[in-house]
């Protein structure tokens, strides 16, 4: 997995155990490895062996403005802080694997992990122990917080949005019910949630009072009709049963009184764009932005940066993003290329839910057990 994130001049890109800090005022680029984990003591070799993982790849992080940090997450357990010139400030472990890992408005570190759970770490207390904040019943998939610092939003597997209060977070303020498959990415936007899930819908919330306000089909912008039967096909193998194409990723870039919306979709070669009046959440379909076969990842900020079979900038222009040469990138992407390849990211197709015909197979045992006694 590719993630791509930029902080003011920073660029960051994770690829498996590797970060690349590339700044783009001093054209400059700084290549890092994920440190071992320093190990609490009592452990058994067994939690040691997953611990000490040689491959420790990155599932998540985030930046926090105020001071410049940086937290990182992986896949062995382990979450990293880091200061603005990377040193480390903080390396521990957390219970069970973080899904998402998240910053506060006062530098405290959220981590969600895959059994559904929401803990908080403070990074300035001499008390190392976590508080759990909240549970889902399914792995969450998604986290961030309202810009009044108030709320704390999470999504799951299961279909749900939880908005709960912070840091007061059993206190529940609304659930944002409505989409009919797993929840992948959530985004506030002043008072507005707007969210993506695999099926194939982003939908725009008032998430204190839980009301769906505004509602895309991204698949209906889809231009080749021979994905979603290929997908449909494939899926029937797995014992599910699919109409759309799910949304892989969505970024938001808020622009005055509009928003744009960035959505990929899986196995599609293009970006859709949107834009959305916030006033009246009015949304019209600006453009497909095509991304080749490999479509790793992608940050919309003032620029919208896609990561694919190469790296390209695009800047708005005239309601339309136009890709913008940036040599810089370009050579970037020469240097680290090899670190960048990665196959088909299939993880979203695990997250579909199984029917299975339980009644079928309790039947067969039954008629196993009569032919067993007959026998006797």
């Amino acid at each position: 997995m590719v993630l791509l994130k930029k902080k003011n001049d920073n660029l960051m890109i994770s690829s498996g155990d590797c970060l690349i800090i590339c700044d783009l005022e001093n054209l400059s680029d700084k290549f890092l490895k994920i440190p071992e984990p320093v190990l609490p003591q009592n452990l058994t070799k067994g939690q040691v062996a997953v611990l000490k993982k040689e491959i420790r790849n990155v599932t998540s992080f985030d930046f926090y403005n105020e001071n410049g940090y940086t937290v990182v997450s992986t896949e062995n357990k382990q979450v990293v802080v880091y200061d603005k010139h990377f040193n480390i400030v903080k390396n521990f472990i957390v219970n069970r694997a973080a899904s998402k890992v998240r910053f506060t408005p006062s530098n405290d570190v959220l981590v969600a992990d895959k059994t559904g759970d929401v803990y908080l770490y403070k990074l300035n207390s001499d008390n190392e122990k976590p508080q759990l904040l909240l549970g889902h019943l399914s792995v969450i998939l998604d986290m961030t917080m309202s810009e009044c610092g108030k709320y704390i939003i999470t999504c799951d597997r299961d279909e749900k949005i939880r908005v709960s209060h912070f840091p007061n977070a059993y206190n529940i303020m609304s659930f944002c019910l409505g989409h009919r498959e797993f929840v992948t990415r959530i985004k506030v936007v002043k008072n507005i949630l707007v969210s993506a899930s695999g099926d194939g819908t982003v939908r725009f919330w008032d998430f204190v009072k839980g009301e769906q306000v505004g509602l895309i089909n991204t698949n209906d912008h889809v231009t080749d009709s021979n994905l979603m039967t290929a997908f449909a096909k494939r899926m029937d193998e797995e014992k599910v049963d699919v109409e759309v194409l799910p949304v892989m990723d969505m970024q938001v870039y808020g622009d005055g009184s509009k928003l744009y919306i960035a959505v990929s979709l899986y196995s599609y070669s293009d970006l859709q764009v949107y834009n959305t009046i916030l006033s009246t959440l009015e949304t019209s379909f600006v453009m497909n932005i095509n991304v080749g076969s490999n479509l790793f990842s992608y940050h919309f900020s003032d620029v919208l940066y896609i990561l694919s079979d190469k790296f390209s900038a695009f800047k708005l222009s005239d309601e339309k993003f136009v890709e913008s040469s940036v040599p810089f990138l370009e050579n970037l992407y020469d240097k680290f290329k090899e670190l960048l390849k990665q196959n088909e990211d299939d993880s979203i197709i695990k997250l579909y839910k199984r029917k299975f015909d339980n009644v079928q197979e309790y039947l067969e045992r039954k008629r196993q057990r009569l032919e067993a006694k007959i026998k006797l």
